[in-house]
């Protein structure tokens, strides 16, 4: 769904749903699939050349978590808001940004796609690291046993440290050395 620039006058207000085939494509695209509705309510307003973007998306994704690869629910339901500024970004040639540059992207078309917002919203609320519980053990990297169902049978080697040749290593009497004075 794309939106111009020039037609937005006065505050415009969506609701949008898993019907909608644009919003199915977002998930597609980050190759993430939903247990139950998804929407998202977003209403965005203009001022001059920024447009402020106001946004909720409820969803209930399914992701794998990270250390046991099972699938697990996560839900999303938080509020988000870019703003967006039309024109060249002025502070593209400084070395340094304040927090104030980071919070605004510029473009330099007439129009935004709002199908693109919200797949990176999306991307910025999901987790790094999934997990299904913080007691998660994950899979055993020898065979791949899933270690929360059951204790795999190999044989875990302790790591060789960089230092065990000093294991043995004994410092016995020290002689001082006198300096001789000049």
């Amino acid at each position: 769904m794309k939106l111009k620039l020039h037609e937005i006058k006065e505050p415009l207000s969506f609701s949008f749903s898993e019907e909608n085939g644009w919003l199915k494509a977002v998930f597609t695209h980050l190759k993430l699939s939903f247990q139950g509705p998804v929407s998202i309510g977003l209403e965005i307003t203009k001022d001059k050349d920024i447009i402020f973007f106001q946004g909720h998306l409820k969803v209930s994704l399914t992701l794998p978590c990270s250390r046991c690869v099972e699938n697990m629910a996560y839900e999303i339901d938080e509020f988000f808001s870019p703003v967006f500024a039309h024109g060249k970004d002025p502070h593209r040639e400084k070395a340094e940004l304040s927090l104030e540059d980071l919070d605004i992207t510029y473009f330099d078309k007439d129009e935004i796609d709002v199908g693109e917002i919200i797949e990176e919203q999306v991307g910025l609320l999901l987790p790094l690291k999934p997990l299904c519980s913080e007691r998660c053990q994950g899979l055993c990297s020898a065979c791949g046993q899933n270690l929360n169902e059951k204790r795999c049978s190999c044989k875990k080697e302790v790591p060789v440290s960089p230092f065990h040749v000093l294991k043995g290593f004994k410092v016995t009497g020290t002689k001082k050395i006198k300096k001789k004075r000049s």
